[in-house]
């Protein structure tokens, strides 16, 4: 009896631990902060972050990197960090989600505050 049991916590470890990680797009969440981050959007490099009203006056910044949470690679502007804000427009489209970020990279990170707020990985 103690083998099944210690056999199937095994296995419904295995098989359920990936079903946990949600996935936007091409990218795995690794970890999100629900009460600032409400949902992701991605579409194909477009990463669009949907943001907590509560947060919506809030200055994020984004890291890009190909390891996770060091090495990372700096911007078209020649800093390793950019400033994002969050859409405010009269326009329903894409209201209370930052800016577009475009990137190939593999690992893409949110932060506010000097905290991860959200911190994505691209499948491969």
């Amino acid at each position: 009896m103690k083998r099944w049991f210690f056999v199937t916590a095994i296995l419904f470890f295995l098989v359920s631990t990936p079903a946990f990680a949600q996935q936007h797009g091409d990218f795995s969440v690794l970890k999100m902060d629900r009460d600032v981050v409400e949902d992701v959007f991605v579409q194909g490099d477009d990463i669009y972050v949907k943001v907590d009203k509560a947060h919506w006056g809030e200055s994020f910044t984004v890291k890009i990197s190909n390891e996770n949470m060091a090495g990372y690679r700096t911007w078209l502007s020649g800093a390793e960090e950019m400033p994002v804000k969050v859409y405010q427009s009269q326009k329903e489209n894409r209201r209370g989600y930052t800016y577009r970020v475009n990137t190939a990279a593999k690992y893409v990170e949110y932060w506010m505050d000097g905290k991860p707020v959200l911190h994505l990985e691209r499948a491969l």
